[in-house]
């Protein structure tokens, strides 16, 4: 009998202790996402959105080749146009926030246009978002959103600490007369890259 009640109270100890190391394993693997989406927003250079094509009356989708490239004034007006880059995820928490902001801020701005590349599903959108990043001497790597305006300002992750800083870019960049459209750029130097963008509006 008391061979018995120590084999018992042995298993019983092994699965308290298996039980407990699971708990302290989730706690710590959720405790890490949770500093790295933290860290993503807070402590990095750059940012991150998502556009749902099919539910958004306020986005259009354009298929863009370089040889005909719509990255230019839609209208072909001679006024200066600032246009903001968002390369963003489809799912991606941090991309929907931004695409929401932008939303909120587009027609603040006459002059201003805005464009998203979905980057996780699209990789032509992924190595225009490469060949940027390599031309403006920034990481290359696959999180989003990344917001780009001109050639001096680009960010990776979204936070409602970046809004003052996104629109003051968009007013300097507009007053800038040495402004110039980067993705653009990089579009003529790369024509073989047919990319898919999409205006918000």
């Amino acid at each position: 009998m008391k061979k018995e009640n120590k084999t018992i109270l042995i298993g019983a100890s092994i699965t308290l202790f298996i039980l407990v190391l699971a708990i302290v394993i989730f706690y710590l693997v959720y405790n890490h996402t949770q500093k790295e989406e933290k860290n993503t927003i807070l402590n990095q250079d750059y940012s991150s959105s998502k556009i749902d094509n099919n539910e958004d009356d306020n986005t259009t989708n354009t298929t863009s080749n370089n040889n005909e490239n719509n990255i230019s004034n839609p209208d072909n007006s001679t006024e200066k146009q600032v246009t903001l880059y968002l390369f963003r995820g489809e799912g991606c928490h941090f991309c929907e926030n931004a695409i929401e902001f932008l939303k909120s801020i587009v027609n603040n701005y006459p002059y201003l246009e805005i464009k998203a590349f979905e980057v996780w599903n699209n990789k032509e959108n992924k190595e225009l978002m490469d060949l940027v990043s390599q031309k403006l001497d920034i990481e290359i790597k696959s999180s989003v959103p990344l917001i780009i305006i001109g050639e001096d300002y680009a960010k990776r992750g979204f936070a409602d600490g970046m809004i003052d800083g996104i629109k003051k870019e968009i007013e300097v960049s507009y007053n800038n007369s040495k402004y110039q459209d980067i993705i653009k750029q990089v579009l003529n130097e790369n024509p073989e890259l047919y990319v898919i963008e999409e205006i918000i509006k």
